[in-house]
């Protein structure tokens, strides 16, 4: 048995194992797989075909774990000579901790199973749920690349998944996220997380151990509400189940779970049925995207930054997903010195992200294309009567009327807050930075405002009335209208 202690690390790993291509048969059969069933099923086509395959089971001594080893030992004979235990030992509880890990060591003795564990030496300073989450999965990924494992199995069940929904509901999580966790799932495109207990509660695991005379190590932590997921246990879903009555809460969050999930997976499908063909490298032309469902769309376009090396946030998306169904044109950074646009045709990455280093010298009359994927129309108008009636009603965000004659140069620059700019009806100028900030423009909408410029002087800055120089008088005959699309 090879039995490696949480503070040293072997370079050995098992041998004579043959890969099996579990990852092409998940790959092929993912939309099958979900479910205990599914699981179930990838696991069957693992036992029976006499694979070699390295399997993985994450166990940290509990319930949940400890009822996975036996599941796995009890339902698929053929996969005990290639299980492999890993046990990650976060050190926070002093003897408990160690404690844990030695239940689960000679758990994987008794059972004739390989053990490897890695142990946390030192100890973060700002301990959160989501710093301890990453240093666990960072370990088994650690764990599968060293042995050559593709598959890891997790001991998650249906309360698990009840908690789970209500804490990304709480952070307003897209559907993608709403759907975990999943009983399949393929992660760095190398690996496969099992989990075969989701249809089940953890009454029902607890129940069988019991009735089998099984031990397992109860973590006292979990009975204090320091974090979300605890909160979400001890207090919202009991307080939820009383209110509830004869509504099984857990059962049904589970089953609202499926139905979004199946949903994600919907909009999963239209998204790879249209990307199908399509090169995503740098630029995608959507033309007709516009007309799709916006959850479709949304796919496409963080598929897209996907492909191009890009994971933003959601917020980020939703906003330019707005603003290209409101207005066609659109632009937000990416970082790195690139930002994403939309230009009524097509999404792309553009390059350097410093749009407020552009001039363009001599606009025309007609239609401009600016840096930041929007476009700059200019005509030359006649003030009649109905003309001067809306002047009063304009959106300053897309349209401005300015006075000025022929012999006049058009030019427009990227946005600086030390420009300064003389408001109508005032006779002196105030920095564009302090004007922004009262009118409450994001950092996203000042990097891409274009400043147009009649002569030397600063005329109109999209979201502003037209600077006081250019007010519209009595006695003007024509105008410019300047509209931002």
């Amino acid at each position: 048995m090879l039995d490696l202690n949480s503070t040293e690390r072997s370079s050995a790993a098992p041998g004579g194992m043959k890969k099996f291509s579990v990852i092409e048969y998940a790959r092929a059969q993912i939309s099958n797989l979900n479910g205990g069933a599914g699981v179930n099923n990838l696991l069957s086509q693992l036992n029976e075909s006499g694979s070699e395959e390295i399997i993985s089971i994450g166990c940290s001594g509990g319930s949940d774990s400890v009822f996975l080893v036996e599941y796995v030992l009890k339902n698929f004979h053929s996969l005990k000579n290639h299980l492999l235990i890993l046990h990650f030992n976060h050190n926070l509880r002093g003897e408990d901790s160690d404690g844990d890990e030695e239940f689960v060591k000679a758990l994987a003795g008794r059972k004739g199973l390989q053990f490897y564990g890695e142990k946390l030496l030192a100890k973060p300073k700002n301990i959160s749920e989501e710093l301890l989450r990453n240093r666990r999965n960072e370990f088994f990924e650690r764990a599968l690349e060293k042995f050559g494992s593709q598959v890891l199995l997790l001991g998650h069940q249906k309360n698990d998944v009840a908690e789970t929904l209500l804490m990304r509901l709480i952070r307003s999580s897209s559907a993608e996220g709403l759907s975990a966790p999943r009983a399949v799932a393929i992660f760095r495109n190398s690996y496969l997380k099992l989990r075969p207990l989701l249809d089940l509660t953890k009454e029902k695991i607890e129940n069988h151990l019991r009735d089998e005379h099984i031990q397992w190590r109860d973590d006292r932590t979990n009975s204090a509400n320091d974090f979300l997921r605890n909160k979400i246990r001890n207090i919202i879903l009991p307080k939820m189940q009383e209110i509830a009555g004869t509504f099984d809460v857990i059962e049904n969050l589970a089953a609202a779970k499926k139905n979004i999930e199946e949903a994600s997976d919907a909009v999963d499908f239209f998204s790879k049925k249209y990307l199908a063909g399509k090169n995503l490298s740098g630029e995608l032309e959507v033309a007709d995207v516009k007309h799709l469902p916006i959850a479709l769309v949304k796919k496409i376009f963080t598929t897209f930054l996907a492909a191009n090396g890009f994971d933003v946030r959601g917020s980020y998306v939703n906003t330019f997903l707005k603003k290209m169904i409101a207005d066609d044109r659109t632009a937000f950074s990416l970082g790195r010195e690139k930002f994403a646009k939309f230009d009524g045709a097509r999404f792309s990455i553009a390059g350097k992200n410093k749009p407020d280093d552009w001039c363009i010298p001599d606009l025309q009359i007609g239609e401009n294309k600016l840096p930041n994927g929007r476009i700059l129309s200019i005509e030359r108008v006649s003030l009649t009567a109905n003309l001067r009636k809306d002047l009063k009603s304009i959106d300053v965000a897309k349209r401005c009327y300015a006075a000025g004659g022929e012999e006049l140069k058009i030019s427009a620059k990227g946005y600086k807050p030390n420009y300064r700019y003389v408001r109508f009806g005032h006779s002196s100028g105030r920095k564009l930075g302090d004007i922004a900030t009262g009118e409450n423009f994001s950092a996203e909408v000042r990097k891409f405002l274009p400043i147009i410029f009649l002569d030397d002087k600063i005329c109109w800055v999209p979201g502003l009335p037209v600077s006081n120089f250019f007010r519209i008088k009595e006695e003007d005959k024509e105008a410019l209208l300047l509209t931002y699309f």
